[in-house]
This record gives structure tokens, C-alpha cells and sequence, in this order.
């Protein structure tokens, strides 16, 4: 068949011709005004950068026209009065642009460094280290000049443009009279954590100090010109996405906080570390039974725990605490109840003792165990893990479409005479590691009465596994400590339910979950 056809001696296209040519003009075309609008895009861009260039320029012009003192930002790392603002808007032809400023202190080397707490943070933090021969020992004043860094951006938060500048005074430097504040801001690990937020306020100086700054890269910030304070008055607090928030306390009497306040003196640094753990907002799922295994619905749940507030041993005071003030959530028709938000660390129920402040209306309802389901522990605390986003935990709770990363079972007496679990040691065990046939551990709890003598002891313990029950000898005078003997020769792998009598009554911890007893491992 020919290409063409003749229709009174004229030849033409043909349909198919006429389709495909019609289709690669259409492609054509469209790459065209793709083009076309491409280089629009590009040319609007460009237009935009060009108007926030300029707008950074006149910024940082406006600021070198000021005074040197008043180069400070509100809620920025210089303290000042009156300090400028931080960030402004602008429109030009009906854009918006968001102009922001930071302005810091750099120390030299080149007049020497200030007093660093380690020679590595020196070697970080002193610009242009080593100091040059003949420079101070130590720089008393190290506020040597200051930088300037302005940042444009867009309505959806695009940097357009960014420009940084350094002043000095123009006179030269004086004795100092303030300080300097190190705040270093790590994970569990000791790593830095880089861009964690640092906050520092001081309510007791005037104007009031409330100053804010980011970590670098060493999970470092630094405030320079710290008014002196001898009272321990300079509060710190960091905080970043994905990790707990953590701030500095006052000390109490005779208690030393775990992270204390800091104090200011005239040409010295103070400094403080802050350790940030990695965190999961769905953080612990209770379930609150009788010694049934029936739940309790309306159980006004007490917890705290988290960060120790205190380095004494013998307080037992948390950052977290919702009876302090009472802000303590019910369970629901199930028993269940949530918790989010938690810092990672021990979580402890019911008070110290398991004994107060978990009530139905006027009821206390006393805690005879609390039995995580994951961890390392068979009894309390409760540990709430660290999260680790480049490694969930392959097992979670879920609860009101939630995934809780730790869940605990309760069981609750209305008796302040039932016998109580609070801790067993050791928890886990090894075969081969360990003398089955006189196998030795510590109970701890409360309303376990015994004698130093084992045959004189009023409380039964017993070890069970599946249809097997083994007898253990104890012994205490407390009423809240035993010591165990058992004979666990003919124990195979596995787990291990523990029974107590005592007072008349019985309990025997569930099968599941899979903690709350002792387990048999290889």
C-alpha cells in the first residue's frame, strides 16, 4: 500500500500519517510551554532571591549602624535590656518574607581563650585555636566580637537567602565583670546531640534573663556576659524532637539534685551537661486487675518515675509525678489505662511501697504486684525503654489505635493485709551457670511475716512450673525481705510462676505475661 494517495492528480496523507503527525506536533508544543513555564518558575525564583538579598543586606547594614552593646536579639544567647527583635516580615509585590537574626559572641584565640572546663572543648570553642605566642593564659574577657547571621525565607519556610558578618567594639576591651555559661547537650550514649534547643532564665537578676540558643555540632551551646549570681539561680533546660525535655533543679535542704541549677562568677565558666533520652509519645499501657485477674474500671492510677530528681540513694523523688499536683488518669471499663509522653527510665506505681494514692473514690486499692511485660525486671519499676526510630521494638500494645512500647499488669487487694511483691532477685537465672538444687533468691514486698528461723516462717513461698511445684525455705524478720532456698533440680527451661501465702490469703502470679515470676534460661 503507497504513502500517498491521488485524488485528481493530487497526492495526500493518509489517516495514520495525519494521527502520528498531529501527535508529535502536540508533544512538541506541550514541551514547549513546559519550557516555557519552567523558565517562568526560574525567572519568578530568581526574582524572589534577588528582593531577599536585598532585604538581608539592608539588615545587616541596619544592624552595623547600631550601637555595639545593643547587637542582641530577644531570646537569643546575648543577655541585654532592651534586645531587638529576632525576626520580622516583610511584603514586597505582595510576597511575604519572614527576615531572621541571630547574633552571637565569638572568642578569639588570637588575645587568648577563655577558661574552658577541658582542653578538647577549649580547642572547639576558641575560634582560630591555638592562641598565638605572647596571648594571655586565659582570656578574662572572652566576648571579642560578635557575629551576625540573617536568614530570608518564603511563606513555606525555603531560605532565599542568608548572610553573616562580624562587628567588634570600637574601643578596646575592659576588665569583665560577667561570666559564661557551657551547656552540653548528649543522648544516652554520650553522643552530642546537635540542634537541641537550650534555654537559660534567671527570674532573680533585672531585667530577667531568658536567653535561647541551638547545639552544634558537639551538642554544644555557649552564653556569653552571664551577670554574676552566687544563688544558684541560672536555670537550664534542653529539649529536642524526639527526646525527653530535661531542665535544672533547685537543691532541696540537704538533697543535691541530679541536674542542679548553676551559679555565675565574674570570669568563670559554669557548665552543665544534659543527658536527652530518644522517646516515643505512646509510652505505657496499664491494665489494672484484682487478684481475680478481674479489671478494675475507675482506678485512679499514681505513677511516677522518670529522671531521679535527687543523687541521694535514699530519696526517691522524680521528675515525674501526677499526684504532684493530682493529675492522675482513671482506667477505663477494661482496666486499661495510658500513659504518654514518659521520659525513659524506671516507672514506679502506687507510691514507694505500692500502699498509696491508687484509689476508686475513698478506696485504696493496694498493689500487690506490677508485672511489666517487657524489660529486664520481673516486678516494679516499670521501665519505659529508650526508642530508637532506626530500630522500633518489634513488640508493642495497642490501645485506642495507639502502640504503647511498654505495658504492665497490676493487681490490686482493697486489704492493707495481702501479701505484696515488690522486687525478685535475682529475676532471670542461667543453667548452667547456676546450683538449681540450692537455688537462692530474694523477695521483697510488703505483709510477708517470717522469723530468722525457716521453720518458724509464717509466709509460703512456692515456686511452680506447669504441674510442678517447688517448696522454698525462707527466712526475715521485716516483714518485707525474705531469703529463698529451693531445690530446682528437676526444672527444665522455662518459666517459673511464684505463689505466695501469707495472712491468710493466696496469690500466684500469672503465666502471662511473660514477667512477674522467675525464668529458666540456657
Amino acid at each position: 500500500m503507497g504513502t500517498y494517495r491521488s485524488f485528481g492528480g493530487q497526492e495526500g496523507f493518509t489517516i495514520i500519517e495525519l494521527i502520528v503527525s498531529f501527535t508529535v506536533l502536540s508533544i512538541v508544543v506541550l514541551s514547549i510551554f513546559g519550557l516555557l513555564a519552567s523558565l517562568e518558575q526560574t525567572s519568578v525564583l530568581a526574582k524572589n532571591m534577588a528582593i531577599a538579598n536585598t532585604l538581608a543586606t539592608n539588615q545587616i547594614e541596619y544592624l552595623k549602624g547600631l550601637p555595639y552593646d545593643s547587637l542582641a536579639v530577644a531570646g537569643g544567647s546575648i543577655y541585654a535590656t532592651n534586645p531587638l527583635p529576632a525576626v520580622k516580615t516583610v511584603t514586597e509585590n505582595g510576597i511575604t518574607y519572614t527576615v531572621t537574626t541571630s547574633i552571637n559572641y565569638v572568642d578569639d584565640a588570637y588575645d587568648g581563650c577563655a577558661k574552658y572546663p577541658t582542653l578538647a572543648e577549649e580547642e572547639l570553642l576558641c575560634r582560630n585555636y591555638p592562641p598565638p605566642s605572647g596571648a594571655p593564659a586565659v582570656d578574662t574577657n572572652p566576648e571579642d566580637y560578635k557575629i551576625i547571621h540573617v536568614s530570608v525565607t518564603d511563606k513555606g519556610g525555603a531560605v532565599l537567602a542568608g548572610l553573616d558578618t562580624e562587628i567588634s567594639g570600637s574601643v578596646a576591651e575592659t576588665s569583665n565583670t560577667t561570666g559564661a555559661l557551657l551547656v552540653t547537650v548528649i543522648d544516652s550514649s554520650g553522643n552530642p546531640i546537635s540542634g537541641a534547643t537550650v534555654n537559660v532564665n534567671n527570674s532573680a537578676i533585672s531585667p530577667i534573663l531568658n536567653l535561647s540558643e541551638t547545639t552544634d555540632n558537639a551538642g554544644i551551646a555557649i552564653f556569653y556576659g552571664m551577670p554574676p549570681d552566687n544563688n544558684a539561680d541560672y536555670i537550664v533546660s534542653a529539649s529536642d524532637s524526639g527526646y525527653s525535655s530535661l531542665s535544672t533543679i533547685a537543691t532541696s535542704g540537704s538533697l543535691i539534685p541530679t541536674y542542679p541549677n548553676q551559679t555565675m562568677i565574674a570570669q568563670q565558666p559554669s557548665s552543665v551537661t544534659l543527658t536527652l533520652n530518644q522517646m516515643t509519645s505512646p509510652s505505657l499501657l496499664v491494665q489494672a486487675v484484682d487478684t481475680s485477674g478481674n479489671p478494675i474500671s475507675g482506678l485512679s492510677v499514681y505513677l511516677k518515675g522518670g529522671y531521679k530528681k535527687y543523687t541521694a540513694t535514699t530519696d526517691s523523688s522524680y521528675y515525674y509525678d501526677n499526684y504532684s499536683p493530682d493529675t492522675r488518669p482513671q482506667t477505663d471499663s477494661s482496666g486499661l489505662v495510658a500513659f504518654n509522653n514518659l521520659a525513659p527510665g524506671p516507672y514506679f506505681l502506687c507510691g514507694d511501697s505500692g500502699s498509696s494514692d491508687c484509689t476508686v473514690g475513698s478506696t485504696t486499692y493496694y498493689l500487690v504486684a506490677a508485672m511489666p511485660y517487657g524489660g529486664s525486671n520481673s516486678f516494679n519499676p516499670v521501665t519505659v525503654p529508650i526508642y530508637n526510630p532506626s530500630s522500633p521494638p518489634t513488640v508493642t500494645y495497642s490501645y485506642n489505635s495507639s502502640n504503647y512500647i511498654q505495658k504492665a499488669m497490676l493487681v490490686f487487694s482493697t486489704s492493707s493485709s495481702f501479701p505484696r511483691i515488690s522486687t525478685i532477685d535475682p529475676s532471670t537465672f542461667s543453667i548452667s551457670s547456676t546450683n538449681l538444687s540450692s537455688f537462692s533468691f530474694t523477695l521483697t514486698g510488703a505483709n510477708l511475716p517470717c522469723s530468722s528461723t525457716a521453720s518458724s516462717c509464717l509466709t509460703t513461698v512456692n515456686l511452680i512450673e506447669g504441674t510442678s511445684t517447688y517448696a522454698t525455705s525462707c527466712t526475715g524478720t521485716s516483714g518485707t525481705d525474705l531469703i529463698c532456698t529451693a531445690d530446682l533440680g528437676g526444672v527444665t527451661q522455662g518459666f517459673l510462676q511464684i505463689q505466695v501465702k501469707a495472712n491468710g490469703f493466696n496469690y500466684t502470679t500469672p503465666i502471662s505475661p511473660p514477667l512477674g515470676g522467675i525464668s529458666v534460661t540456657p
